[in-house]
């Protein structure tokens, strides 16, 4: 009674009919790609590779989307609709489609040649394949995009020839306007095949600097030591100047400046500015540690410490360990780092005054005892500036002074 009662409905009402068709039929394709995923998955772990892997886990959600198209085709065609309304329905079924199957083929295609090329750059000791694989990926989306506009184009009917045809009317029109692109475009081809840099190479491109993320066809991808990702278009990067720190070789020198007071043995210095860098563990010990005694300054001498680290992210570390192992053997030492001072004189009534920080500390009778070396420097008396006094200026300050007091 009950299921004579389910045919009739069925058989009098198709919105019924077509909403039962689509429901039976989208859980017995489910079941179906339920049941081929885990044959399937059974199989892939048996293989070496993990391409079929990553292929079969991405290609669930096109699978699936398949068969809900699908579902909806079987289930449409149970309904009457108009000729012009079947039709609109069919183009957007076939288009979403065609879209479904070009995810589809885009995600078999790129994982599995990506990944073949990827092990084969593994393989060879040129870097330039590594930076072709993102160009070649870039190239496989456009060219697919491409094909599915076409594609969709024909599924509603429009003719490409009168439409290219049409577009040769508006060529020049559409050359200028992608004009910036096409340079961005070849800029990056440019540099990729330049070879300037990589992927993973530490650059500075203007006032950015930080590790090449990616290298695309219209831009530049650089990831900043902040973690922050800034994009670069080609053109822009390609008429920059490009500071490359992996080229020729990653290893990288460390500057550091540093003065002392006056007084002190240079030689001296440069030997225990050069045991103290030699104790830092990271640092590039086939390379020469080199000190220069590069100035004489007014109020100190100063010095230039280079040594190799084996990269740039060492860099850093390296410089303050260095400048705070030099500090404490300074300080250690009582070697004196000193500060800009300035000597002022006062003119008074022909006696000249020295106000200066290093009166109390060195005059004819004090001396000072140096222990870098070892020995004393007695400061020299410098002889004291003659005023000459002008008798007639006197006897006007005098005169002055008379009048000032009878005032009073």
């Amino acid at each position: 009674m009950i299921l004579d009662t389910i045919m009739s409905i069925v058989n009098t009402n198709e919105y019924t009919r077509a909403g039962i068709i689509f429901f039976v039929l989208f859980i017995f394709l489910r079941i179906v790609l339920y049941v081929a995923e885990k044959v399937m998955l059974k199989l892939t772990r048996k293989t070496k590779t993990d391409i079929d892997d990553i292929i079969l886990k991405k290609s669930s959600m096109p699978l699936t989307f398949l068969s809900l198209l699908i579902s909806i085709y079987f289930a449409l065609k149970g309904i009457t609709f108009s000729e012009a309304i079947t039709s609109n329905l069919n183009n957007v079924l076939y288009t979403l489609l065609a879209v479904n199957i070009g995810y589809l083929f885009f995600v078999i295609v790129d994982n599995s040649l990506i990944r073949l090329w990827k092990k084969f750059a593994e393989k060879t000791e040129s870097d330039l394949d590594d930076t072709i694989g993102s160009l070649v990926h870039e190239v496989l989306r456009i060219t697919l995009i491409v094909i599915i506009l076409i594609i969709i184009l024909k599924i509603w009917g429009v003719e490409i020839t009168p439409l290219l045809a049409g577009l040769g009317i508006a060529g020049l029109a559409v050359a200028l306007a992608l004009q910036p692109l096409m340079t961005n475009v070849f800029s990056g081809i440019a540099l990729i095949m330049d070879g300037a840099f990589k992927v993973g190479d530490v650059i500075k491109v203007g006032t950015v600097m930080g590790t090449v993320h990616t290298i695309g066809l219209r831009t530049t991808r650089i990831k900043t030591f902040d973690n922050e990702i800034v994009i670069i278009p080609n053109t822009q990067v390609a008429n920059s100047e490009i500071q490359n720190f992996f080229l020729p070789d990653k290893s990288i020198r460390v500057n550091l400046e540093f003065g002392v007071a006056y007084g002190v043995d240079p030689e001296y210095i440069k030997k225990i500015v050069i045991e103290e860098i030699g104790k830092i563990k990271f640092i590039n010990k086939e390379e020469e540690i080199r000190v220069l005694f590069t100035e004489m300054a007014d109020s100190a001498i100063n010095f230039k410490a280079m040594f190799w680290v084996d990269d740039i992210s060492k860099k850093w570390p390296a410089h303050q360990e260095a400048i705070t192992r030099v500090y404490r053997r300074f300080y250690s030492e009582n070697i004196e780092i000193p500060y800009p001072q300035s000597t002022v004189w006062i003119r008074d009534e022909g006696k000249a005054k020295s106000l200066s920080p290093s009166d109390k500390k060195f005059s004819s009778h004090n001396t000072k005892l140096y222990p870098a070396f070892g020995h004393t420097y007695k400061e020299e008396e410098k002889e004291k500036p003659v005023v000459k006094k002008d008798k007639n200026i006197l006897n006007r300050f005098k005169k002055s002074d008379g009048k000032e007091e009878g005032k009073k």
